[in-house]
């Protein structure tokens, strides 16, 4: 997998249209949750009695749910609405949302789906640093915005969504990382109560330990890093930097925990999703093929999923659930997707309980004996 700077420049231009149509609204009245602090700050490790932990001030699940793939082109819809019910009866009240998804609807629709939630929700957000916002005054814009299509005073956990790397001047020698801007306008959100808490996301050590230390002088605990994390995305950086993250008290959100659905055990030989993501899922399932140096050996990660279901059949569990709660054996909060109710069960599901060593370490054999890792275009870590 390359995990270059200008990889990773590529991956974000996406974010780039989304984030240009964005546009403040007028703040509505609190639809979410105002954040709530955790009775035992000290609390920080999920455990299978149960299963919340704390990131920063809040009092947090030990799985949270990604929004990517709720419609993005709409403000409300029922099939969103009824599995943010679902998950909420079942203790999942963690959601994590961008400006930049949808031109900022995705944030709209979850306050519309917390609205008919039944209980309160706990939301995440993130800020784009696109190459025209360039100032710390930015990020307090962006932020305010965020919290009025949300419907907040106050957004729970505020992230920056990737480090400054979208340099469209780089070729002629014109780059300007404005990264250390941006920490200022976090400090700024925090220090103006727009916001409960920070983070940010895709960030290796030595950029988190700028960005901590950058925080920290104005008194402003970083509370969160949000990382492509997985039984099959570990080593590229992944396991060291929550590893890092850990020691630091900083909490981990880990996004693509089903690897696109890969470690779900639905996608076979013959059965893969319909257009671009099936052809960029073709190599993992079915194999046979040799991409920039890497060798996907015929039937792809199939060995591993036979295993993995061996653990769940072993334990009364599914595969999803298995594989989500290998990374809450990692200590990394899993943020997976849920587009429905039944989706919603299945992922509550991985709670309540842990693999044992044996059994994470069954898993990884099976993973590293693989010889190729899935990032599924997410962003690699950035160092500096």
């Amino acid at each position: 997998v390359d995990n270059s700077r200008s990889a990773m420049a590529s991956r974000a231009l996406r974010t780039i249209l989304a984030a240009a149509a964005l546009a403040a609204r007028a703040p509505g009245s609190d639809a979410l949750r105002t954040p709530r602090r955790s009775p035992n700050p000290r609390m920080a490790t999920p455990t299978a009695t149960t299963d919340r932990t704390t990131l920063g001030t809040l009092d947090i699940p030990a799985l949270g749910i990604g929004t990517l793939n709720w419609p993005l082109d709409k403000r409300q819809d029922p099939d969103a609405a009824a599995a943010m019910r679902a998950c909420v009866a079942r203790g999942v009240d963690l959601f994590d949302t961008a400006e930049a998804y949808g031109f900022g609807r995705s944030e709209e629709l979850v306050r519309d789906c917390a609205a008919k939630a039944g209980a309160p929700i706990t939301v995440a957000t993130k800020f784009a640093p696109v190459p025209w916002r360039m100032r710390a005054s930015d990020v307090v814009d962006a932020c305010r915005a965020s919290a009025a299509r949300l419907g907040l005073q106050r957004i729970p956990l505020y992230q920056i969504h990737f480090p400054d790397i979208i340099q469209p001047l780089a070729f002629l020698g014109l780059s300007q990382a404005k990264d250390e801007a941006f920490w200022d306008g976090l400090a700024q959100c925090y220090e103006e109560g727009l916001v409960e808490n920070v983070g940010v996301s895709n960030y290796g050590p030595k950029l988190l330990a700028r960005c901590q230390g950058a925080l920290e002088a104005r008194g402003v605990p970083l509370a969160s890093n949000q990382i492509n994390f997985s039984l099959l995305y570990r080593k590229q950086g992944a396991q060291a930097t929550a590893d890092w993250c850990a020691d630091r008290g900083i909490k981990v959100l880990g996004y693509f925990p089903l690897a696109n659905g890969l470690l779900a055990g639905k996608y076979h030989e013959g059965s893969l999703p319909p257009g671009f993501k099936g052809r960029a899922m073709r190599k993992y399932v079915e194999g046979g093929v040799t991409e920039r140096g890497v060798v996907y050996p015929k039937g792809g990660a199939t060995p591993l999923v036979r295993v993995m279901r061996e653990v769940a059949e072993a334990r009364g569990k599914t595969v999803p659930q298995v594989a989500l709660n290998y990374v809450m054996c990692k200590g990394v909060v899993p943020i997976p997707g849920c587009r429905n109710a039944r989706m919603a069960e299945d992922n509550a599901g991985a709670l309540g309980w842990r693999l044992d060593p044996g059994e994470v370490a069954s898993l990884e054999a099976a993973a590293d004996a693989l010889g190729f890792e899935f990032s599924g275009g997410g962003f690699g870590l950035v160092e500096d």
